[in-house]
């Protein structure tokens, strides 16, 4: 088999002993305009799955959007390209990769509003440890804009509420919404403060040039800095992807549904998304059927 993406044997150990990776260099030009322009028509043409994040005093602005491949055709090109697909299944070892979600994450230059520190696992259908994130950033990302994560989390074998031991750094427009309703199951254990506490967590950093691919497990507790003045934008493409072994699972609460859907009824619990490549298209390799 051909693979397009230049991964060592190095790069997928440090990523499964560490549960995140930096690969430098592995979009060429090509998909990196289509990175670029993908990001540009999402943040010109959002629907109703986004949300505006600012910082506490009501500045900064930050759109985060759920599926904006499925309304830009520059991220449709780049997720058909089967690259991001790629990546995901050689970093988990799986002959296939699924997808789950794909966001994007565009700061606007000026103020930055940090990323509370989180767990994404609660926030989906899914559970299991073939979970991977491609995050895929079209400018310079310096280590407090990009995404940190906490080395080794993703081996301590527990999914965390969606909500946080910690006093929120940002406000949202849905702020009342998120607050009304639970989201993903309440008996969860809060996520700890890792902001408040950052000399007792393993904290991994990230310098991210454009071409590089930050590569994390999903289930690793992850967040990012803010600045106080950015004279640039911080624009990024995150997909998530799964194995063929990855769960199904249905919170109490709402969570982000499959990209498909559900066309031919509720998936039960404990299945394989091996199962359900309508409601977790797969994105490599391109030809499984």
């Amino acid at each position: 088999m051909t693979f397009a993406a230049d991964i060592s044997e190095e790069d997928i150990s440090a990523y499964q002993r560490d549960g995140a990776v930096v690969l430098r260099g592995v979009l060429n030009a090509k998909v990196l305009a289509l990175l670029e322009a993908g990001l540009e028509e999402a943040y010109r043409n959002r629907d109703h799955r986004h949300s505006i994040v600012r910082t506490a005093d009501g500045t900064g602005e930050t759109l985060v959007e759920q599926y904006p491949s499925q309304n830009s055709p520059a991220l449709a090109a780049l997720m058909a390209s089967s690259l991001p697909g790629e990546i995901a299944a050689r970093m988990m070892g799986t002959p296939s990769a699924q997808l789950v979600l794909d966001q994007i994450f565009y700061k606007s230059a000026g103020p930055i509003a940090p990323t509370p520190w989180h767990q994404d696992t609660p926030f989906l259908r899914v559970r299991g440890t073939q979970m991977v994130r491609v995050w895929l950033c079209c400018d310079v990302s310096p280590a407090d804009l990009t995404v940190q994560v906490v080395r080794g989390s993703h081996r301590w074998n527990v999914v965390y509420n969606t909500r946080t031991m910690a006093n929120s750094p940002v406000m949202s427009e849905r702020k009342g919404e998120f607050e009304s309703a639970q989201l993903g199951d309440a008996y969860l254990p809060l996520v700890p403060n890792v902001a408040g506490h950052k000399d007792s967590f393993d904290i991994m950093r990230f310098d991210v040039q454009p071409g590089d691919a930050l590569i994390f497990q999903g289930n690793m507790l992850h967040g990012a800095d803010g600045r106080a003045w950015c004279d640039h934008p911080r624009r990024a493409f995150a997909s998530l992807w799964g194995g063929p072994d990855l769960r199904h699972h249905r919170s109490a609460g709402k969570t982000f549904p499959p990209p498909g859907g559900e066309p031919d009824g509720p998936i039960p619990d404990g299945d394989p998304i091996g199962l359900h490549r309508t409601s977790f298209p797969v994105g490599w390799p391109a030809n499984t059927s």
